[in-house]
C-alpha cells in the first residue's frame, strides 16, 4: 500500500495531509501530464463542517488510478511507493487538484 501525503487542505477527508477515506480514485484517462489528472475522490469542506472525528489519518492509502499512460498503473492501482496529492487551499473542486506523482510512459 503506498504513502499518501496530500496537501488539499480544502478537501473534508484531509487531516494532517493524510487522506482519512482510506481508498481514493485518481482520474485522468488521457493524461500525458500532472496536471492532466485529479483527485475523484475530493470533498470540499464547508466552512462549518469538520472532518470525521472517527477516522484516524493514516499515511497509507489504496489509490485507484485510471490515468493508463502512468508509469506507476498496474491494472488501474498506484503502485509508486509514496503519492502525492496537490491543489493547495483553494481548491473548490476535484478539478483543482492533480496527482504530483504522475510519470507518463
Amino acid at each position: 500500500m503506498p504513502t499518501l501525503k496530500c496537501d488539499v487542505a480544502s478537501c473534508i477527508h484531509n487531516a494532517e495531509r493524510c487522506c482519512c477515506k482510506g481508498e481514493i480514485l485518481v482520474e485522468g484517462s488521457n493524461a500525458k501530464e500532472s496536471d492532466d489528472t485529479f483527485c475523484a475522490s475530493f470533498v470540499e469542506r464547508e466552512d462549518d463542517s469538520f472532518s470525521n472525528m472517527y477516522e484516524t489519518p493514516d499515511y497509507y492509502s489504496d489509490v485507484e488510478c485510471e490515468a493508463t499512460d502512468c508509469m506507476y498503473n498496474i491494472e488501474c492501482e498506484c503502485h509508486a511507493e509514496q503519492i502525492g496529492i496537490c491543489g493547495g487551499r483553494n481548491c473548490n473542486c476535484s478539478e483543482d487538484t492533480a496527482c504530483a506523482t504522475f510519470k507518463c510512459r
